[in-house]
């Protein structure tokens, strides 16, 4: 398996896993965002230490240079949370995460200049599918034209469109530290800072609340932030920031599906239109041209031997320089 192709397949395991983000929403009670997150980063976080003490990699989590950026990384990542999950809370988890994916809108205008990477033909296109996706799912049964100002729905959007703007900065601050901090010591350091300035809703969580919510917020904070985070930013930090983010609209689709297999949410016809959508331009970012795709629709005899796996090698490194 090449660098390339690994990466790609750890933001592949991250969105099923943040995919089941709407039914630890659902289960808990009397919790408010801030305290939720709180509680998930803790306990999700522990995990890790204790997996770092066993193992014996604690010292890797030492600072270095550009502790300014860890410190922005963490007040992004709380702000993308933060409004991630009041998206959830007004509009439910297929349409919030949607409107968190809009972040390569915001991506392909920021990552030319912060990054100095380029736009290519074949990220447009994919942006463009990935659009049309986000379109459709989020599209009320009404159409836009019933949106009422003030309504739950309209915050809901708000938030999620807020969200996607703070999500392009996670994931820009990720690749500029990824040559001074490793991917886990990057999501540890995010996590604490995250700790200090969400502390103050933990703080005023009742007892009661806490213990009848525990046993769920353990297994939401190993399982997103202990297991899928680890995945996320070791895969994000491997490829370019828009081809990060593009790939990673499979997220909404995993989303979706447990919605519905295991939430019972109604899926509508628009949701499944965007979500081909959002599918088709995250195959066109991940497979290397036209040609395979074409060879791979009509089972023609493929080489998987040396020479195809170092044809991939070379295309992908064209693809994130």
């Amino acid at each position: 398996m090449n660098a390339t192709f690994k990466h790609h397949f750890e933001l592949l395991i991250a969105c099923i896993i943040y995919g089941t983000v709407g039914i630890f929403m659902e289960l808990l009670r009397d919790m408010s965002i801030g305290s939720i997150i709180f509680y998930r980063v803790l306990f999700g976080l522990s995990a890790i230490l204790l997996y770092l003490a066993i193992t014996g990699n604690l010292s890797q989590l030492s600072l270095k240079g550009k502790k300014n950026y860890l410190l922005l990384l963490g007040i992004l990542y709380v702000a993308q949370m933060f409004s991630y999950y009041s998206a959830i809370r007004y509009l439910g988890a297929s349409s919030a995460v949607l409107l968190l994916y809009t972040d390569p809108i915001y991506l392909t205008l920021l990552a030319p200049l912060l990054l100095g990477e380029k736009n290519t033909g074949k990220t447009i296109f994919a942006l463009f599918l990935g659009l049309i996706g986000v379109f459709y799912v989020t599209r009320p049964e009404g159409g836009f034209e019933q949106l009422e100002f003030g309504s739950s729905y309209l915050k809901g959007v708000v938030f999620g469109l807020i969200g996607g703007l703070f999500s392009s900065g996670v994931i820009i601050s990720v690749r500029y530290l990824r040559d001074e901090y490793n991917g886990l010591t990057q999501l540890f350091w995010q996590s604490v800072i995250s700790l200090v300035f969400l502390s103050p809703f933990a703080i005023s969580l009742p007892g009661h609340v806490l213990a009848a919510n525990l046993h769920i917020l353990m297994l939401f904070g190993v399982l997103i932030t202990g297991v899928g985070a680890v995945f996320y930013i070791r895969g994000v930090a491997g490829v370019s920031a828009i081809t990060g983010s593009v790939l990673t609209l499979l997220e909404p689709v995993s989303c979706i599906f447990f919605d519905y297999k295991v939430l019972g949410s109604p899926i509508h016809s628009g949701m499944l239109i965007g979500s081909i959508f959002i599918l088709a331009a995250a195959l066109v970012i991940s497979l290397d041209n036209i040609a395979f795709l074409k060879t791979l629709i009509f089972t023609e005899k493929i080489n998987f031997g040396k020479e195809l796996f170092l044809r991939k090698k070379e295309l992908f490194r064209v693809q994130d320089e």
